[in-house]
């Protein structure tokens, strides 16, 4: 018995569902009235909206058990995130196909599922995760081809027109559901890497955390929640120096993990992770090339950290209208907007 079933009403699923029950119902019916792909429909975006609260107290045991007992309103204040980061968080944006491709998480349980249940659960996710290291390699291949294509008129000497067309594309990605935090992941994975072959030339400056104000303020402040998590993962790992195996077998560890914790928090830093293991792979190939000269690998260092601070966003003229970070000696130009460290 349950005291509110609302929830469970608009995933379609029965108050026993289990989590992966409750996962494939919410990337189904969320994907399909995903407001990236139904601009300007407001019952699409009503819809997306219910889905994601529903998601993300049914997937957590804690809160899950606090609503079949007290119902909606028991819920913290404070734990709520908006549904563009719920979705984002746990399946990235179709809009950043050419940057991240489909997140390995994502990817591992699509090939899970094809296994024979009956074989033994060890079993079923060695073969899995063996199919999606293949689907992976491709992805890595695929995303390196686009982003030499990317940063070649940098390399070609056409700085201010690279600048332009990276811009523009940061522009428009950060019109996207969660964007900006994407946006921002990305960019910190590519300066960090940059600045390791620039010997620190283009390091990340300090970050300042924008508090928006008004109708944007709860996206924005979700957004900002995920966005600090991704720098201090993206942060961590680079410290730690991992080798492009030890980074795909750390990606390994936390989906499995992920099998036994279905919480939002979790999926964000598994693919956070795997935003990281994506860029590493990105830049050793394009930055180790032995088949173009010291100066090209230069130019197409400097090429990613160009990219990655334009992404970034934190300083002008790069600074988006709803961006959600500051560097430090740079000043608040929105007035609905306040910083702090």
């Amino acid at each position: 018995m349950v005291r509110d079933s609302a929830f469970y009403d608009i995933l379609d699923i029965n108050v026993d569902a289990s989590d992966i029950q409750i996962k494939k119902a919410y990337y189904q019916k969320a994907t399909e009235v995903h407001p990236d792909k139904n601009h300007g429909d407001p019952k699409a975006a009503e819809d997306f909206i219910a889905l994601g609260e529903a998601y993300q107290v049914l997937i957590d045991p804690e809160k899950r058990g606090w609503y079949n007992k007290h119902g909606k309103l028991c819920i913290p204040q404070d734990f709520w995130l908006h549904s563009y980061c719920v979705y984002g968080m746990v399946y990235g944006s179709e809009c950043f196909k050419d940057y991240i491709g489909e997140f390995a998480s994502t990817t591992f349980l699509s090939c899970l599922e094809m296994e024979e249940e009956a074989e033994d659960p060890e079993v079923r996710k060695k073969r899995a995760w063996e199919k999606t290291q293949k689907l992976l390699e491709e992805r890595h291949e695929n995303l390196t081809k686009i982003m030499i294509d990317r940063i070649q008129p940098y390399v070609d000497g056409h700085i201010d027109e690279f600048e332009k067309l990276v811009d523009s594309e940061a522009r428009r990605l950060s019109t996207a559901a969660f964007g900006e935090c994407l946006l921002h992941t990305l960019g910190i994975a590519y300066m960090t890497k940059a600045a390791n072959e620039l010997k620190g030339k283009e390091e990340c400056g300090r970050t300042k955390w924008i508090k928006v104000n008004g109708p944007k303020g709860f996206e924005m402040r979700s957004q900002i929640h995920a966005a600090k998590e991704s720098e201090r993962t993206v942060g961590r790992l680079d410290r730690t120096n991992q080798s492009q195996h030890d980074k795909e077998e750390d990606l390994r560890l936390h989906i499995f993990s992920y099998l036994n914790n279905w919480r939002i928090d979790n999926a964000w830093s598994t693919n956070v992770v795997d935003i990281d293991t994506i860029s590493s792979y990105i830049c050793k190939a394009i930055l180790k090339d032995s088949t173009v000269s010291k100066d090209v690998l230069r130019l197409r260092a400097e090429a990613l950290a160009k990219l990655g601070k334009i992404f970034k966003g934190a300083n002008p003229p790069y600074r988006r209208e709803y961006n959600i970070c500051l560097e430090d000696g740079q000043q608040n130009e929105n007035e609905d907007s306040d910083y702090s460290d």
